[in-house]
């Protein structure tokens, strides 16, 4: 049975298959990404059509069939199934007539073939029928057995027509957890990547933060380094020995990779940089804050932390924030003279609980303090003062000592 059966066999799948096949035989397949991340025994996320049929034709057939379409990439070819809350964009055959590096102008065709060629890499133009037949035209699954990211002609053509194609070969070269370069496409890399300026920050930023997220990016990030893309298109990002050490760190302790973390350690601990970034590229609110906050690296976080320091540290920062400034300084410790007192840090956080503070704001209300901004004032108070005692597990200590901060507001 083939990797890529089961999505065949999926009733959203099989649905579409099914309409599309009764209308006109052969007239739709599985494309991409999908059949490509399959056959890597991959989580597939997206799954897309291509068809021989007009895009006119396809929203149709869809709407005849009472299921929900989106047509908004309709000029591109593009119409967006929905089915079961779940989206299927179906793409008609098509060429491109011109291209500015960003979008292209198309038109539509009944030849397969001729809508692969306008596609990236060999391994991203892998079609499958409804019966699991897969129409492979440029060598695509043995460079995907090999690891190999081949474009599909010429590789300057093909960038041209969209230079995200070069982060996205970047990406793919990380995956595959490749060494070299073609000296000759590395010139092409080196020509063409000024144009990335010209691509949205939200697509490279996509592109970027997905190698970033891949366990070895190391040399993906040196190519990309040498052919000037870090200086030039992401605010500075420095390959240095700290994000080499981070690498190595994470896979010893089998943590898994945080692009954040990575992103921290690539642009520096610079709070200007920091913002810079933040301000430059569409970051999520959770990864902006989770950026700043390693930006400003925890000066009370050492290799040599008591047991007490560390259950203070872990109740203030919380289990992930300890963990990550641990790995983080640990990454800046070079000569890791220090690796089996930061592993210990690491692992006592993996079974840390969280201790019940055991005060309420009701306990403070009860003691005469209306109700209000003093209350929480008072707790946070309170609950420092516990904290710096280690958690200390006397109520009647902790009651005294709120009552006195209480006495001491009247």
């Amino acid at each position: 049975m083939s990797n890529y059966s089961s999505l065949i066999s999926s009733e959203e799948v099989s649905k579409i298959f099914r309409i599309f096949e009764t209308f006109k035989k052969n007239s739709i397949f599985l494309v991409g990404g999908c059949i490509r991340d399959a056959i890597l025994q991959k989580d597939v996320t997206d799954i897309d059509f291509a068809t021989s049929l007009t895009p006119d034709e396809t929203t149709n057939l869809l709407d005849q069939n009472n299921i929900q379409s989106v047509d908004v990439g309709k000029k591109y070819g593009t119409v967006t199934a929905i089915i079961n809350q779940k989206k299927y964009e179906i793409t008609s055959f098509r060429k491109d007539i011109s291209t500015d590096g960003r979008h292209a102008t198309v038109t539509f065709t009944k030849d397969m073939k001729e809508d692969a060629q306008r596609r990236d890499f060999t391994f991203n133009a892998l079609y499958v029928d409804s019966n699991g037949k897969i129409f492979d035209f440029y060598n695509g699954q043995e460079d995907l057995k090999n690891g190999n990211v081949i474009f599909i002609g010429d590789p300057n053509e093909r960038i041209k027509e969209d230079y995200l194609r070069i982060l996205r070969y970047f990406r793919f070269f990380a995956l595959f957890e490749n060494s070299d370069i073609d000296p000759d496409l590395q010139k092409v890399f080196t020509v063409n990547h000024a144009h990335l300026s010209n691509i949205s920050n939200e697509r490279k930023w996509h592109e970027f933060k997905e190698i970033l997220k891949l366990k070895t990016p190391h040399n993906s990030l040196h190519m990309m380094e040498s052919v000037g893309i870090l200086k030039t298109h992401f605010e500075g990002a420095l390959l240095d020995e700290n994000f080499k050490n981070l690498i190595e760190i994470e896979s010893r302790i089998g943590a898994v990779p945080n692009p954040i973390i990575r992103l921290s350690t690539l642009i520096g601990s610079s709070l200007e940089k920091t913002n810079h970034f933040i301000n430059s590229f569409p970051l999520s609110k959770t990864d902006s804050t989770e950026l700043l906050k390693l930006s400003s690296l925890n000066k009370k976080i050492v290799s040599y932390l008591s047991m007490k320091e560390v259950r203070y540290l872990l109740y203030k920062l919380g289990k992930t924030e300890f963990q990550n400034q641990i790995i983080i300084n640990w990454s800046r410790d070079t000569q890791n003279k220090n690796e089996v007192n930061w592993r210990s840090l690491y692992e006592v956080a993996d079974n840390w609980t969280k201790p019940d503070f055991g005060i309420s704001p009701k306990d403070i209300i009860n003691m005469g303090i209306e109700q209000g901004p003093m209350v929480g004032r008072i707790m946070s108070e309170v609950e420092d003062w516990w904290a710096e005692n280690d958690f200390i597990d006397d109520k009647f200590s902790l009651i005294e000592r709120l009552k006195a901060i209480v006495q001491a507001q009247k």
